[in-house]
């Protein structure tokens, strides 16, 4: 004979879609599954979700900043997230406040720069300090 350690409850109860363990008491329905409180987080951090708000990623589910990670949608500039209009620039994607010369800190969201080792300059600050004139 086959004796088991389950209750006949934990048995016909729903599997959590983190853990995959029997979930008799409090649920969370999110993503098509059911979860134990405790294990719908941050499928990166591990982390709660704040105000119960989740981003959603492959199936997983994900805090903004891990969200936006896996996605691409990262500023180069401040690592926080891009939500609204984004400058795409040096293999990178910016907040338009924070593409800025790297000299004199001037915006460089007109769409015109010069680039020099990895980092955007204006068309001023790159001919004062890259210019023919300044090369030995």
């Amino acid at each position: 004979a086959v004796v088991s350690t389950q209750s006949t409850g934990e048995m016909f109860a729903p599997k959590c879609g983190g853990c995959n363990k029997a979930i008799v008491n409090n649920v969370i329905t999110a993503l098509k599954r059911q979860w134990h409180v405790e294990c719908f987080v941050c499928y990166e951090c591990k982390n709660r979700f704040g105000a119960g708000t989740y981003y959603e990623h492959e199936g997983k589910p994900y805090c903004e900043l891990h969200y936006h990670q896996h996605r691409g949608s990262l500023c180069a500039a401040c690592n926080k997230p891009i939500s609204g209009r984004v400058i795409t620039a040096m293999r990178n994607k910016f907040h338009p406040e924070h593409f800025v010369c790297a000299f004199c800190i001037t915006p460089l969201s007109k769409g015109t720069f010069k680039e020099h080792e990895s980092k955007p300059y204006c068309h001023t600050c790159y001919q004062k300090l890259f210019g023919v004139a300044n090369r030995v």
